[in-house]
């Protein structure tokens, strides 16, 4: 059987997905995140420390939990590109596309002829070992696998028209690292933000989905319908490691504040 993939379908049909990040590099919390109904998990291995297997084992909790899995690569890497997928991801997030040519790369390295360059190979978890016929396979991985990519500096805002004609299928915008190549130390000033919702608009209205910008949209209604009205469809929660940590600091406030009350 040749798995669909939802998240890709909601957003096509321009509704919004919610996922979590995983940071910790384990298995179980990633499977238990899936379990908690989000339409998608985001193993970040850019900015946290993963390894093949690690982001193997999380694809498969991900998936056995009913999510989508989505894994932050370091680099554009082909190597390490070609590794995450036939390891079984949905999703790959490319930071830092700056123009088209990184853009093109990104969806040659994904997708299989005639959309683009990727290497073929019928024997790993991805194809379910060989079990999914290669002509299904290749069609299943083109329709379904994202190219996900981040353009987080003033080049890549200026690239934006060509990067929107490079067959990549997300745009998401990386507002903290676009503050600081603007020279705002990640700070989403007024100016940033103005930037941020100019970029929102264009890539809202072409043929490509917006992520996420950057801008929140979970902390309030308004917020979200801000968001929303932007075009953005790929929201996040956080992280594991930050939900922990919130839940951990507001447990530990309450507990100093019956103690002092007694």
């Amino acid at each position: 059987m040749v798995e669909r993939n939802p998240m890709l379908e909601k957003m096509r049909r321009g509704e919004p997905v919610l996922g979590c990040q995983v940071r910790s590099r384990s298995p179980l919390v990633a499977e238990l995140l899936a379990y908690s109904g989000l339409d998608y998990v985001f193993i970040e291995g850019e900015h946290f420390v993963h390894n093949i297997e690690t982001v193997e084992n999380q694809i498969r909790a991900i998936q056995l939990g009913g999510a989508v899995p989505v894994v932050r690569i370091p680099s554009h890497e082909d190597g390490l590109i070609l590794q995450v997928l036939e390891a079984g991801v949905m999703g790959v997030i490319f930071p830092h596309i700056d123009n088209r040519e990184q853009a093109e790369h990104a969806v040659r390295q994904v997708k299989y002829s005639p959309l683009g360059e990727r290497g073929f190979g019928d024997g790993a978890r991805a194809s379910k070992f060989g079990f999914i016929p290669t002509a299904a396979y290749i069609e299943h991985v083109n329709q379904n696998v994202m190219v996900i990519g981040m353009v987080e500096s003033r080049e890549g805002l200026r690239n934006l028209d060509d990067i929107l004609q490079s067959g990549i299928d997300v745009l998401r915008i990386g507002a903290k690292d676009l503050s600081m190549d603007m020279g705002y130390g990640g700070m989403v000033t007024a100016e940033v933000r103005e930037a941020i919702e100019a970029a929102c608009r264009k890539i809202r209205d072409s043929h490509v989905i917006l992520g996420d910008a950057g801008l929140g949209g979970l902390r309030s209604l308004e917020e979200f319908r801000q968001v929303r009205a932007l075009g953005c469809r790929m929201f996040t929660i956080g992280s594991d490691m930050a939900v922990l940590k919130q839940g951990v600091e507001g447990k530990h406030r309450a507990f100093e504040e019956w103690k002092a009350a007694q």
